[in-house]
């Protein structure tokens, strides 16, 4: 199988990293849970027995591991204080009489071991001169942030902090607990710390000494130090020794090092109290993940010239796991300037640290416009374990076990499994529509980064799928509050794509790799090649370019040559290099080297290259032709030869398999095949890729079949392969719309058009091309494909599919709001094809005419059409349609039969949610939500949140923009304005913009105005949607918004004009909008504009609970203004009982401002309501709604007294203190 996808080696799990209190956690992306390391004694060494109490060695007492979490058991308890685990028999504590108890008062408290630890102390050089003539509050400054960054990175290794001297950091590793690996922490962390000290300032520099051996241990002492001996005071002066910048260790911490850290021999020190010298090595750099895993035996160019970016590449990896936020980092740069080394080196840094961070990479193939969601599936197949080419059963049992490990929730789980197994292309995942795949393979990602820092790495991003970029998109849209890192690396022609890659993210951070410097190519030639002359040396560095593949390269060639030769780690000149010639460019060595090879290699790798970046034997032994024993000895000899690697880490899935160094390498030897060549071994590709059988593989399978196809123009088989491109291209673009990647599938059905003659099947595929584009908002090119699927049906005389074709062309341009041009196709559409009676293509004609009658609020055309559209859909048996059409007929009537509105759409949501058909579900709760604004505006609210929760799970942005929409119209109705506000600042985070943005807007912009918050930027965001007039709803949303500020602002005239224009603007707005215009008619005064919108009101068919509440207090108004007082207290009263019924506090606080106006303060039915109001008020912390109620009780009042005060007390005292004012007239 070709692993193209990426390096998963070593990779795709997480990295072990214990913290102190969990020795015993080991995670892993193959085995299943948890276990337990060995139990070594943390004085010498020595295995102990489980459950032992001393070390059988030393005698020294154990402390033992909690068998289920790893954390430290606390003596003579029964059970693991962190987990619950009960406790192994006898662990209780040592008798205080154990030879190697501590005597004297503290005893009972502390223990005295001898203990294998490393000690390190760090310095800053020169600190003394650097204080001297600063300021000492600067001073102070500088050492604190000094001190933190100490405590920081010690601690991000698993350390303890001993103490700090001035200047100088003391800490420990191996007590008070031990591990196996303290001395390789103690260097990892010594390294980031001399680099991390630079950002204190210019010219700041640390250095740092490391020894390991024995040393007096006092656990749990006070007052006293934690290590003492001799191996602390030489730690201390091998410190002093060191130059800045460097780390110096001890021969027993590099014995035990070594192979993860690379070191240079720093000879004998003489240290200040000691007789004999000491050696010392001084540590360069890591090579290797912990114990040395995963170092390479090839050639490997020292890191250098990238520590900026490496530092903010570490920093961004820490910081997502410290605030829980996801990152994109973005590494550009072209072939060969080392942005997989970047990662390399990441991964061999986040190794080291304590924290549990979960490794995932991908890479996407090189093939054409790239095989759908590759590298996404590469990294799941890496965390579930198992290999490419793993049997069904195997991959679905590893793939339930790996999703229940994370997932606790059965419904969750089954979820996320079924799109996990739609993405490996297994059998039984069945058809999800996009944002639910999308939302489940978050899903998943997100659970795991519950237990840890997630880092997804995806290579070569510059070939992936249209579908891949999107998902990276989805991802850090929506998995906010989580530590998820996506790290892209890409050459620059990723931003020829996606020009805005990453733009506008606070979280995203450009790393564009510019060529090395000339100084930092030196540096990496004379570590390889040390003794090249200086002329050959700056020939090579000329022409490199700055691309340190360039230099590597060139090693290579004079390696394989055998110009240079094997010493002692390094490659010197086995002749006289004065004359050394050199490619110009880096495509040209690499052609050079393979020109060196034997005629039989060289074919071979050319054979191989047309597999993609990695590939297996078998699929070499099927392009090549040769036998299997040949092609294994002759991969390997290329392996030796260093242009290819294999890969044999058992957690990788692409274990066994064979890669190029690096992807130019393929990219030249593919690029010497001749034609003809090509067009051999692309088909026997094809055929072998055809031979697996596997879904997955229909991208690459479509691939190789027509880049033969292109080969053999003007050949005999050009014919045939046109037949064999053409069903494996639209078998790709079938694979790729089921995963959500519409616009690659757009690009397979186009190609599978130029390879295919039969003009239905043209039509098909254009009608495919066509409702692809519509998904992905083309509505241009889905029209035109659609366009073209409808004439060359008409030719040929198929009125059944012409009509189909005709009806997705009416539901395409209808999505994209065009209800009248959609009018205009559909409506001569269903006369020309009503004679096909129950076919599917008139369920679909009639349904998306209904919508697009709908569309213009010409309810009276749309009704009738759904109703014809679901009785046919019935005698189909069509649920889908069903479902939806039963949510579009429902919402079309419950103006005017709520009842049966409502039952419809219940019906709808029932349906769709037994079919799994989550798009229906979300449209159905976003129209009953909006129909219960005038009924139950609790319910309403309900539903909106169902719809959002909903639209959050599955990914659908639109849907949880309106969702959120109706659900703040309404809380800002039942007074949850801190629910409003925290809504709208989230959903301003998670970067909703356009048409999804103003949707909240004037919510949002009530709830501030009621509250007296500063809003100017708020309308000054709407007024520019609103200047554009594009979009209708949201003219008339920012005329209403406006309304209210006018309102809250006195200036109710032109408060009752506004909220007016809306409903002209909008049909939508009338119901909630035109009693608002009523009631600020009435406060400015104007009794016949008041009267007149009253009046249309009552045209209008009142329907539910608090409609009705609204419309009574509105006639109380006009029964008050008449003078018939009782009639209008009964209505008030009326009003406010609804009011309170439905939780309407702020109409409430409304209706009591019209009672004030309406009846005037004297009438005792007032006062008590005024009470009330003020209550609510501050309870709700309603400032500019309270500076308007005083405002209008001070002007009833004659604009003195508590009534209108807005001095001392709060408005609960003036409340009660008007109350009894009004009892005492009264009386």
């Amino acid at each position: 199988m070709p692993a193209h996808a990426g390096r998963c080696r070593r990779r795709c799990r997480p990295m072990p990293a214990p913290m102190p209190a969990d020795a015993g956690r080991w995670r892993s992306g193959i085995s299943e849970g948890r276990t337990t390391r060995p139990m070594v004694c943390t004085s010498c060494g020595a295995s102990v027995p489980q459950g032992g109490r001393f070390c059988p060695t030393c005698g020294s007492p154990f402390e033992q591991a909690c068998s289920g979490c790893g954390a430290s058991l606390v003596p003579g308890a029964r059970f693991c204080a962190q987990c619950g685990t009960p406790a192994p028999a006898g662990s209780e504590p040592p008798s205080a009489t154990s030879p190697t108890s501590a005597t004297g008062p503290d005893t009972a408290q502390s223990i005295s071991e001898r203990r294998l630890v490393t000690v390190l102390f760090a310095d800053l050089v020169g600190f003394t001169a650097l204080a001297e003539g600063r300021d000492a509050e600067a001073v102070r400054e500088l050492l604190s942030k000094y001190f933190d960054q100490c405590q920081d990175v010690v601690g991000r290794y698993g350390g303890t902090v001993e103490k700090f001297i001035g200047d100088a950091v003391m800490a420990v590793w191996g007590a008070p607990i031990a591990h196996d690996d303290d001395a390789e922490r103690a260097v990892r962390a010594a390294l980031d710390l001399v680099d991390a000290v630079q950002s204190l300032g210019p010219g700041i520099q640390a250095r740092a000494g490391v020894l390991t051996g024995e040393a007096a241990v006092t656990i749990g002492a006070t007052n006293q130090g934690l290590v003492a001996g001799d191996l602390v005071n030489t730690a201390s002066r091998l410190q002093s020794v060191a130059a800045p910048g460097t780390v110096l260790v001890g021969e027993q911490t590099e014995q035990a090092t070594n192979s993860a850290i690379a070191y240079e021999p720093a000879g004998d020190q003489i240290l200040k109290g000691k007789t004999a010298p000491v050696p010392a090595f001084r540590a360069v750099r890591i090579v290797a993940e912990r114990g040395g895993r995963g170092r390479t035996d090839q050639l490997e160019a020292p890191f250098v010239g990238r520590d900026d970016e490496f530092r903010l590449l570490r920093e961004v990896l820490l910081a997502t796991g410290r605030e829980k936020r996801p990152r994109l980092v973005s590494i550009t740069g072209v072939a060969g300037v080392g942005k997989s080394r970047m990662v390399w080196e990441l991964n061999k840094y986040m190794d080291g640290l304590v924290t549990d961070v979960w490794w995932h990479e991908g890479r996407s193939p090189a093939y054409g416009e790239g095989v759908t969601f590759w590298a996404l599936g590469e990294m799941v197949r890496g965390r579930i374990g198992v290999a490419e080419g793993a049997d069904d059963a195997a991959t679905r049992a590893a793939l339930t076990a790996s999703v229940s490990e994370f997932i606790a929730d059965d419904t969750e789980r089954r979820w996320v499994e079924r799109a996990l197994i739609v993405l490996l292309g297994l059998e039984g995942g069945g058809s999800i529509a996009r944002e639910e795949l999308f939302s489940a393979w978050r899903t998943f990602f997100e659970r795991i980064a519950a237990q840890g820092t997630v880092v997804l790495v995806f290579e070569d991003l510059h070939w992936a799928d249209a579908g891949l970029l999107d998902f990276i998109d989805h991802m850090l849209d929506w998995s906010t509050g989580t530590a998820i890192m996506v790290v892209a690396l890409a050459r620059p022609e990723l931003l020829d794509r996606r020009p805005g890659w990453g733009a506008g993210r606070r979280t995203f951070l450009a790393l564009g790799l510019e060529p090395l410097t000339d100084t930092a190519m030196i540096n990496i030639l004379e570590s390889l090649a040390p003794g090249l002359p200086e002329a050959g040396s700056a020939a090579i560095v000329s022409r490199a370019d700055g691309i340190p593949l360039y230099t590597v390269e060139t090693v290579r060639m004079l390696i394989a040559d055998g110009t240079l030769t094997a010493d002692n780690g390094r490659f010197v000149p086995t002749r006289d290099l004065a004359d050394l010639a050199v490619p110009t460019t880096l495509q040209a060595l690499i052609a050079a080297r393979l020109d060196a090879l034997e005629p039989s290699d060289r074919s071979l790798i050319c054979d191989a290259s047309v597999l993609g970046q990695s590939f297996s034997v078998a699929g070499a032994v099927a392009v090549s032709g040769l036998d299997p024993e040949t092609v294994d000895g002759r991969l390997r000899s290329l392996a030796r030869r260093e242009l290819l690697t294999l890969d044999s880490d058992q957690r990788s899935p692409e274990r066994g398999q064979f890669a190029f160094v690096q992807s130019l390498v393929r990219e030249v030897a593919y690029g010497t095949l001749a034609k003809r060549d090509r067009r051999a071994r692309h088909l026997a590709a094809a055929r072998y890729f055809e031979s697996l059988g596997e879904e997955e593989m229909a991208g690459a399978l479509a691939s190789h079949y027509l880049a033969a196809h292109r080969a053999s123009a003007g050949e005999p088989e050009a014919h045939a392969l046109a037949v064999q491109a053409s069903l494996a291209l639209r078998g790709a673009a079938e694979r790729a719309a089921a995963l959500g990647s519409h616009e690659q599938a757009v690009a397979y059905y186009v190609e599978a058009l130029e390879v295919t003659e039969d003009p239905a099947d043209r039509a098909r595929l254009l009608e495919s091309a066509g409702i692809s584009a519509e998904a992905e908002s083309q509505t241009d090119v889905a029209e035109g494909r659609l366009r073209e699927a409808i004439e060359i049906w008409h030719d040929l005389g198929d009125r059944p599919a012409e009509a189909w074709a005709t009806g997705l062309l009416g539901r395409a341009v209808v999505n994209a709001w065009r209800a009248g041009d959609a009018i205009g196709v559909l409506e001569p559409a269903l006369t020309t094809f009503e004679d096909l009676e129950d076919d599917p293509a008139l369920v679909l004609i009639e349904h998306q005419l209904a919508r697009a009658y709908w569309f213009q609020e010409d309810r009276v055309r749309a009704v009738p059409l759904a109703d014809q559209a679901l009785g046919r859909a019935e005698r189909l048996d069509d649920l889908a349609n069903i479902a939806d059409i039963l949510v579009t007929k429902g919402a079309l009537i419950a103006e005017r039969r709520p009842y049966e509105g409502l039952g419809a759409m219940e019906a709808g949501r029932e349906l769709a949610e037994d079919q799994g058909l989550n798009a229906i579900v979300v449209r159905a709760l976003l129209n009953m939500s909006g129909s219960q604004i005038g009924r139950d505006p609790r319910r309403g609210l309900t539903q909106a949140r169902d719809a959002m929760a909903l639209a959050r799970r599955i990914g659908f942005k639109s849907f949880l923009a309106t969702a959120a929409g109706n659900g703040i119209e309404v809380a800002v109705e039942l007074g949850d304005l801190d629910w409003v506000l925290e809504t709208g600042q989230e959903l301003t985070t998670f970067g909703l913009v356009g048409v999804d943005r103003r949707s909240i807007l004037r919510g949002i912009e009530e709830a501030t105005l009621l509250r007296g918050d500063p809003v100017d930027a708020l309308f000054a965001e709407h007024q520019l949607a609103e200047s554009e007039g594009t979009d209708l709803q949201a003219v008339a949303n920012y005329q209403a918004s406006l309304a209210s500020r006018r309102l809250l602002e006195g200036r109710y005239a032109e408060a009752a004009t506004l909220w007016e224009q809306s409903t002209t603007i909008t049909p939508v707005n009338v119901s909630s909008d035109l009693p608002r215009a009523a009631r600020a008619a009435i406060w400015a005064g104007d009794r016949p504009t008041a009267d007149r919108l009253i009046g249309e009101i009552g045209k209008l068919w009142v329907h539910g609970a608090a409609a009705k509440g609204r419309y009574a207090g509105l006639q109380a108004c006009q029964a008050a203004l008449d003078g018939r007082r009782d009639e209008a207290v009964e209505g008030f009263e009326a009003s406010l009982a609804t009011g309170r019924e439905l939780g309407m506090v702020i109409e409430g606080v409304l209706t009591t401002l019209d009672m004030v106006i309406a009846l005037g303060l004297d009438d005792p039915a007032v006062m008590p309501r005024v009470a009330e109001a003020r209550t609510t008020i501050e309870d709700l912390r309603l400032g500019g709604l309270g500076a308007r109620f005083e405002a209008i009780v001070a002007e009833r009042s004659g604009g003195t007294g508590s009534s209108g005060s807005s001095g001392s007390g709060s408005a609960r005292e003036r409340a009660t203190a008007s109350t009894g004012s009004l009892e005492s007239r009264s009386s």
